[in-house]
C-alpha cells in the first residue's frame, strides 16, 4: 500500500458532469433509435444493439476501472477514460453503417464508464457515509436535470439535423469535461491498494457478493436501474412506434419523468442525513413497487396514451430519486478497504442487468406493449423484495 497526498474533492459541477456523461450519451440518443431502422435499412433488433452493447460495455468497464482506480489513483484513471470516451463519440459521429456504429458505441462506453465509477468513488473518498449519500442525492438531482432535457434535445436535433447531431454535441461536451477534469480534479484516494491478479480480483468480487449488505442494497439498486434501462429501451418503441406519437412529444413527456427524479433527489439531499440510508431505501422501495404494479395494470387494460406509460414511471422516479443514492452508498461500503472495487462491481451489475433487460425488451417488441410493462414493473417489485433479504445476517457479518 502507498500513501498518497490527497487533494480536495472535485467541484460539485464537475462531479455532476462526470457522473452524467454516460446517461447523457444514452438519453440524447433515445429518440433517434426508431429512425435508424430506415436510415441504415436494418431492423429494430439490430438498432437495439447500439443500446445493449453500450450498457454491457459500461458494466464490464467498471469491473476494470474500480481496481485500477484503487491501485493507480482516481485522477489518472479518470483522465484516461475521458480521452477514450471522446474518441469513441467521434467515431459514432462518423459511423458509415449500423455495424460500425455498434462498435463505436463500445469504445464510447469503455471510456464513459470511468466518469460514473470514479465520480462515485471520489464522493465516498471525500465524505462520510450519510453525508456521501446526501451529496450523491444533490449530484444526481442536478444530473437528472440535464438527463431530463437530453431526450428533448435529442428529439429536436433528430427532427432538424438527423441523428449525427447528437453525437456531435456529445463530442464537444466530452472534450470540455476532459479539459476541466484535467484542470480541476485532484487526487482523492488516500492509500493505494495493490492491484490484484485475476483470481484475487474475482475472489474480492465474490467476497462483496457474499456480503448481506451488498446483496440487499446492491440488489435494490440493480433492479431499480435495470427497470430504468428497460424503460429507456422500450418507451420510444411503445410511445412513438405503437402509440403514433412524434419524437418531440416523447421528449416532452420524458421531461416529466426527469422532473420527478429531480424531486426525489432533492428530497434525498435534504432528508438522508437525518433519516439514514436504511429508512430512505425502504420509503423509495414502497413507492416504486406500487408504481410498477400500476404500470402493468394500465398497460394490460390497453390504455394507449403516453400518460399511461409516463405517469406511473414519473412517480416511480420520485421513489428512485429518494432511495438510489442511499442504496448505492450502502452497497459500495460493504468492503470499506475496497470502495473502488465495490463501486465498480455495483456499476457492472447494474449495467449488465440493464443490458439484459434492454435485450429482452428488443426481443419482445413484436408482442406489443405488455412485455415492456411486465419487465419494467416486475423489476421495480423485485427491488422492494431485495430489501426483505435477512438483516440479522448483515449485522453479524464481519466489517
Amino acid at each position: 500500500m502507498t500513501q498518497l497526498r490527497t487533494a480536495k474533492g472535485p467541484p460539485l459541477l464537475l462531479l455532476v458532469a462526470l457522473t452524467a456523461v454516460p446517461s447523457l450519451s444514452t438519453n440524447i440518443f433515445i429518440p433517434s433509435m426508431p429512425g435508424l431502422v430506415e436510415y441504415f435499412a436494418t431492423d429494430g433488433a439490430t438498432v437495439q444493439l447500439t443500446l445493449t452493447v453500450y450498457l454491457l460495455t459500461l458494466g464490464v468497464g467498471q469491473l476494470l476501472y474500480g481496481p485500477l482506480s484503487d491501485r493507480f489513483g482516481r485522477r489518472p484513471v479518470l483522465l484516461a477514460g475521458l480521452v477514450v470516451y471522446v474518441v469513441g463519440t467521434a467515431l459514432c459521429l462518423a459511423a458509415p453503417s449500423i455495424g460500425f456504429l455498434v462498435l463505436a458505441r463500445v469504445v464510447q462506453a469503455a471510456g464513459g464508464c470511468a466518469g460514473v465509477m470514479v465520480g462515485r468513488a471520489m464522493i465516498r473518498d471525500t465524505y462520510g457515509r450519510d453525508k456521501a449519500a446526501s451529496m450523491l442525492g444533490y449530484i444526481t438531482m442536478t444530473m437528472a436535470m440535464a438527463t431530463a432535457v437530453a431526450p428533448v434535445t435529442g428529439a429536436f436535433l433528430e427532427e432538424w439535423h438527423g441523428w449525427r447531431a447528437s453525437f456531435l454535441l456529445m463530442t464537444v461536451m466530452g472534450m470540455l469535461v476532459a479539459f476541466f477534469s484535467w484542470r480541476l480534479a485532484g487526487e482523492t484516494l488516500a492509500v493505494r491498494m495493490p492491484l490484484p491478479s485475476l483470481l484475487p480480483m474475482l475472489a474480492l468480487y465474490a467476497t462483496a457478493l457474499q456480503s448481506p449488505r451488498f446483496r440487499r442494497f446492491g440488489g435494490y439498486s440493480v433492479c431499480t436501474i435495470s427497470s430504468y434501462y428497460a424503460f429507456v429501451a422500450g418507451a420510444p418503441y411503445v410511445v412513438i412506434g405503437l402509440y403514433g406519437q412524434p419524437p418531440s412529444t416523447f421528449g416532452l413527456y420524458y421531461m416529466l419523468a426527469g422532473a420527478s427524479y429531480i424531486t426525489g433527489n432533492f428530497l434525498a439531499g435534504r432528508l438522508t442525513e437525518r433519516a439514514g440510508i436504511e429508512t430512505m431505501t425502504w420509503i423509495g422501495g414502497a413507492i416504486i413497487a406500487a408504481c410498477g404494479c400500476t404500470l402493468i395494470a394500465l398497460t394490460a387494460a390497453d390504455i394507449r396514451h403516453p400518460a399511461a406509460v409516463f405517469l406511473p414511471v414519473a412517480v416511480s422516479f420520485i421513489g428512485s430519486g429518494l432511495s438510489q443514492p442511499s442504496a448505492m452508498i450502502g452497497a459500495i461500503e460493504a468492503l470499506p478497504r475496497n470502495i473502488g472495487a465495490c463501486a465498480g462491481l455495483l456499476g457492472a451489475l447494474q449495467l449488465a442487468a440493464g443490458s439484459l433487460a434492454s435485450l429482452v425488451i428488443g426481443v419482445t417488441q413484436p408482442y406489443g406493449a405488455l412485455p415492456f410493462a411486465l419487465v419494467c414493473g416486475g423489476l421495480l417489485v423485485a427491488a422492494l423484495a431485495s430489501l426483505m433479504l435477512p438483516m440479522e445476517r448483515e449485522r453479524r457479518a464481519p466489517p
